[in-house]
């Protein structure tokens, strides 16, 4: 499938993963942009990256890491959806 000249894939994800997808697009974002934006900000990766770059973690033991991340998957996961006035 092709999305204005842009190579695209169509993929199936559950109720409950486009519910929590839904409540973190913004209000001018294509679910794309979205994915995207996600995918670039929080990370494992980059999460990890700004540990291992802020002074205080670098001792962080893996399930320290686990409850942090788990935590954050609990926080987004309890996202409001924004009310479009559009």
């Amino acid at each position: 499938m092709r999305y204005l000249g842009i190579p695209s894939k169509t993929i199936f994800v559950t109720e409950e993963v486009y519910d929590r997808l839904k409540k973190m697009k913004l209000p001018h974002e294509s679910f794309g942009d979205t994915i995207e934006r996600l995918c670039k900000n929080f990370s494992a990766e980059n999460l990890a990256k700004w540990f291992e770059a802020t002074e205080g973690w670098s001792d962080m033991t893996e399930d320290e890491f686990k409850e942090i991340d788990e935590a954050i998957n609990k926080f987004q996961k309890n996202l409001k959806p924004i009310k479009d006035d559009f």
